[in-house]
């Protein structure tokens, strides 16, 4: 690895790991046991995931990943990126989750995207594919897992 890179690999699976662990520590103050077994489960998974990867970012290092985290030419997009997610998370209580959810993945993809692939067909994919992924977790959430998302004045 040349001095001054990153191993995005690397960094990634710190992140991952620390903030898992925290989420991880932060349940023993949850009650029911009940409560905890999903989250939990995720949260040792994704622990054992960084692992795997911090591993492998030693052991088989992605010549593709060793680079700068912000560079020059993705500072747009990770700012757009982290405008748009937080745009996403204020708009949730007025709008409800389904509507916004569905907006923001239409509108990141139609910015994030190559301009290429704004033509009509990509859009009216673009619009059905959101429709059905933010459908499917909705209706995980809401009818499998019985969690109330938020419900705006759309839905």
């Amino acid at each position: 690895m040349r001095k001054g890179r990153y191993d995005t690999d690397r960094i990634a699976a710190l992140f991952v790991f620390v903030f898992s662990a925290v989420f991880l520590w932060q349940l023993k103050y949850v009650h029911d046991h009940l409560d905890v077994i999903f989250p939990r489960t995720i949260l040792i998974g994704m622990i054992v995931l960084s692992v795997v990867l911090f591993v492998k970012s030693f052991v088989k290092p992605d010549p593709q990943s060793i680079k700068a985290i912000f560079e020059i030419q993705n500072r747009g997009r990770v700012l757009i990126g982290a405008l748009g997610t937080i745009l996403w998370a204020l708009i949730i209580p007025l709008l409800g989750f389904a509507a916004t959810s569905v907006i923001a993945l239409i509108a990141l993809s139609i910015v994030l995207g190559k301009r290429s692939d704004r033509t009509p067909v990509k859009l009216v994919s673009t619009g059905v594919v959101a429709l059905v992924v933010v459908s499917i977790i909705y209706y995980f959430f809401t009818a499998l897992m019985e969690v109330q998302l938020p419900r705006g004045i759309l839905f």
